[in-house]
């Protein structure tokens, strides 16, 4: 199945356009889903003059961010050439994500986390303005469209959790306990549920995980409890009619759950779009954010405080003390208890197929845009950046020379560069100047 989510991108670069007046370069992960560096790169590219005299957008905003993980992006140039940025400019390379300077002191990191002490390091180091928006939002509302228009009947005899688990490994490891709380509490036989015990993304085994967090490390055996996971990896961009049709409530795995920020994806809004109620395995504070953005959750129809609990281990243990209350349940206390849940899913899945809705998560992505660019003004030009062109001396060592030639520059002629440049950057003034007398 092939995703396009380029249509994202390309939507948010007409949106940037149209807020700043001018091209942006929109960097993304190509292929989706990828976390190598090297797989970041531009959807369109200008001449070299365009290319450093335009803002940069840097989208990492389907996965959680992991700072850490791009903390010496030197990787990506040859060793000579940070000699010669040092040497000649006076800079170390770029930081991070931000691995190309441009005319922009600042340039703009577009995410989808709150609550985040890895934006916090981003704003630290003073490359990259963050902004955020409800990526996944827009993804679902494009993934699951056709489940506006299906009509999911339940079936007479239902099980009463519908539960995927697809992967466990990364920020997903909790998941392995949780199929071990399945198990303990014998809630396995009134789940529509699957795992695999060797992890379908890269082929480990649970034993021989090594877990980040040793309490989700189980201690009893998982073999031969569940039917085998075979989902493929974009499974979660899809619905299955029987799942829902077969089911009373979904318990939504998030991908982060043991953490302190709030990142919600398309995953939550599965269900909502398929009208199922819910029970959310999320970061605290998780049903608090699905209320801000118009949804209503199940506080009046069973325990929702679970949601509440920051020590992950002991919320895990509070949702899987829910589920087995539910299990419980009489059978009128079942049909009451449902038929109530019920009329919050409708709502909220009116709600997010709504053009209110709609108009609420673009509206978030654009005022946030706006700052971002009223940011990257103020913060002026990178005139370190700019000044080091002025003084390349044309007998430059050819090694070099031949670098700026692959880079953009005219081979034969550096001058039209150096014109074109002046001629960009006073514009670039005009527009800083401008925008500073709007604020005024």
């Amino acid at each position: 199945m092939s995703i396009p989510l380029d249509r994202l991108y390309h939507f948010i670069d007409q949106t940037a356009r149209e807020i700043y007046g001018e091209p942006v370069l929109i960097y993304r992960f190509w292929p989706h889903g990828s976390k190598n560096i090297n797989h970041l790169t531009k959807i369109a590219n200008f001449d070299k003059v365009t290319n450093i005299t335009i803002p940069s957008i840097w989208c990492h905003d389907q996965e959680p961010l992991h700072y850490q993980l791009y903390k010496d992006c030197s990787l990506r140039y040859q060793w000579w050439i940070l000699v010669y940025m040092q040497a000649w400019t006076g800079t170390f390379p770029p930081i991070n994500l931000n691995y190309e300077y441009n005319a922009f002191i600042k340039n703009i990191l577009l995410h989808s986390e709150k609550r985040s002490d890895q934006v916090d390091k981003y704003v630290q180091d003073g490359q990259l303005i963050p902004v955020y928006y409800w990526n996944h939002a827009m993804i679902a509302r494009d993934w699951y469209r056709a489940a506006e228009h299906v009509s999911i009947t339940k079936l007479s005899q239902t099980k009463k959790f519908l539960v995927y688990m697809r992967a466990w490994t990364g920020t997903r490891e909790y998941r392995i306990k949780f199929a071990e709380l399945l198990k303990k509490n014998n809630l396995i036989e009134h789940c529509l549920t699957s795992f695999s015990p060797v992890d379908v993304d890269n082929n480990t085994h649970y034993l021989d995980h090594v877990f980040a967090n040793e309490q989700w490390r189980p201690e009893s055996s998982l073999e031969d409890c569940f039917d085998k996971n075979t989902a493929p990896s974009h499974a979660s961009a899809d619905f299955v009619n029987t799942d829902y049709a077969g089911t009373d409530i979904e318990i939504v795995l998030e991908t982060l759950f043991d953490d302190s920020r709030l990142h919600l994806t398309e995953k939550i809004l599965r269900p909502i779009a398929c009208a199922q109620p819910f029970i959310l395995a999320a970061t605290h504070g998780s049903l608090q954010y699905l209320r801000d953005y118009g949804f209503q959750t199940f506080h009046g129809i069973w325990d929702e405080s679970y949601d509440l609990i920051e020590d992950p281990a002991q919320r895990l243990q509070a949702i899987s003390e829910l589920m087995t209350q539910i299990n419980d349940w009489s059978p009128d206390t079942r049909h009451q208890k449902l038929s109530q849940a019920q009329i919050i899913a409708d709502h909220n899945r009116a709600w997010f197929f709504s053009q209110e809705f709609s108009a609420l998560v673009l509206d978030e992505l654009c005022k946030n845009l706006q700052r971002g660019f009223e940011e990257m003004c103020q913060a002026g030009l990178n005139y370190k950046f700019i000044e080091h062109f002025n003084k390349l001396p044309l007998d430059t060592d050819e090694s070099i020379k031949n670098w700026y030639v692959n880079w953009g520059m005219p081979e034969n002629d550096f001058k039209i560069f150096f014109d074109q440049l002046a001629n960009r950057i006073r514009l670039l003034e005009q527009k800083i100047c401008s925008q500073a007398k709007k604020r005024v």
